[in-house]
């Protein structure tokens, strides 16, 4: 690969070195078909949507179940291999998505998209890729135009969509770039795939260390922790939550600050269990490393002692489910709440203290091996966000 002459016009920052020719520039009616086929005599039972992150999926995976009308029959019916245009928005997609139907053989999709099929003058893949990148937003900005947000839809008129102009190689370069593109995503996808083996690795063995403990010593919850409340007086503290995946900054869940002070909130520091109610389970975290931040004093939380932290953070992990059955109850001023009072007195197995050191030392390295991977997957992601914004135009 070389990186172009920057007087050189319409040519992308980065390209193979064997390819020289300027792009040229089309409508995007000249390179693909409009779709306008309906679901006649219901050919296809399965209702589509669009997923910005996933794709054309079915509604019963994506929402659960199926939002679309009884009658699919005016529906547009897809083909394995056409492409859809979601005129909603949303932060991450401020102009919609455009996604290949990849997953299944045919399926029907709401009027409210717009629907074609590549000609023979455009790579499929390529075009795939293409659409993932922002080289397109201009012409759907521009047609748009201020003030054409209309309940969550970017109102345009569809022969406009269709006019919008689009560069393209030739149809040579297109092919190489859709196969380096292709095995940028395959590595992508075989990384994923071993992160999650991993994490099945890790829950297995914490379901083989925790699920059947043997010993005749039980404790209770309760005499491991110490329940206390300490101000965040200084309002100098980092705000975290706690949820399903354990304790996260507040800025990696929320897209705002939600308040400036944070005065009120109580202080965690190493060592220290949360607990809170979640909508469907109790929310239960550890701050198991040295920092200190601060939690909404809605949480109650405990100091442990008697007890490995880190080694308490993986039982309750897997126990969390028996004990969100057992002790989550109805509450008329909060609807659903935690009956802390029984649940201190859940009895448990406990290992011995160098038992304890020897599980806490295993799951540490799987974590350490698991953090590794995740690394190399956000470099390659970066490395695809990289190319798909320098390699078209």
């Amino acid at each position: 690969m070389s990186k172009s002459n920057e007087t050189t016009p319409n040519v992308p920052t980065l390209r193979f070195a064997e390819y020289t020719d300027e792009w040229h520039k089309y409508a995007l009616s000249d390179f693909v078909t409009r779709i306008t086929r309906r679901n006649k005599n219901n050919e296809s039972s399965l209702p589509l949507t669009i997923s910005a992150q996933y794709g054309l999926v079915d509604q019963i995976t994506f929402f659960n179940k199926t939002v679309a009308s009884v009658d699919l029959s005016g529906y547009y019916l897809l083909y394995n291999g056409d492409f859809a245009y979601n005129k909603s928005y949303s932060n991450d997609y401020a102009w919609g998505a455009v996604k290949r139907l990849d997953k299944y053989e045919k399926g029907c999709l709401s009027s409210l998209y717009f629907v074609f099929r590549p000609t023979d003058k455009v790579d499929s893949d390529y075009l795939t890729h293409y659409f993932e990148t922002s080289k397109w937003h201009k012409g759907i900005s521009d047609i748009a135009g201020e003030g054409a947000r209309n309940h969550g839809l970017l109102n345009m008129a569809v022969d406009d969509y269709f006019a919008t102009k689009h560069s393209l190689p030739s149809l040579s370069e297109q092919k190489k770039i859709a196969c380096f593109l292709n095995l940028i995503m395959k590595r992508i996808e075989i990384q994923n795939k071993i992160i999650s083996k991993y994490e099945t690795l890790i829950k297995g063995i914490r379901h083989r260390v925790f699920g059947s403990i043997c010993g005749e010593k039980q404790s209770s919850l309760g005499s491991f922790l110490e329940e206390y409340s300490e101000k965040n007086v200084a309002n100098n503290l980092q705000s975290v939550a706690v949820g399903k995946y354990g304790i996260r900054k507040r800025e990696e869940i929320y897209s705002k600050e939600l308040s400036a002070d944070y005065s009120k909130n109580k202080v965690i520091r190493k060592n220290t269990l949360i607990i809170g109610m979640g909508s469907t389970q109790i929310d239960i975290g550890i701050l198991t490393t040295d920092d200190c931040y601060c939690v909404s004093p809605a949480y109650t939380t405990y100091r442990i002692k008697g007890v490995n932290s880190f080694y308490l953070q993986e039982y309750l992990i897997e126990l969390n489910p028996l004990l969100s059955v057992r002790y989550m109850i109805t509450s008329a001023r909060q609807g659903k709440a935690v009956n802390k009072e029984d649940l201190m007195k859940h009895l448990m197995t406990i290992h011995s203290e160098n038992e304890q050191k020897e599980i806490c030392q295993c799951f540490e390295n799987l974590y350490s091996r698991l953090q590794i991977e995740k690394e190399m997957l956000s470099a390659l992601q970066k490395q695809k966000a990289f190319l798909l914004q320098s390699m078209f135009i």
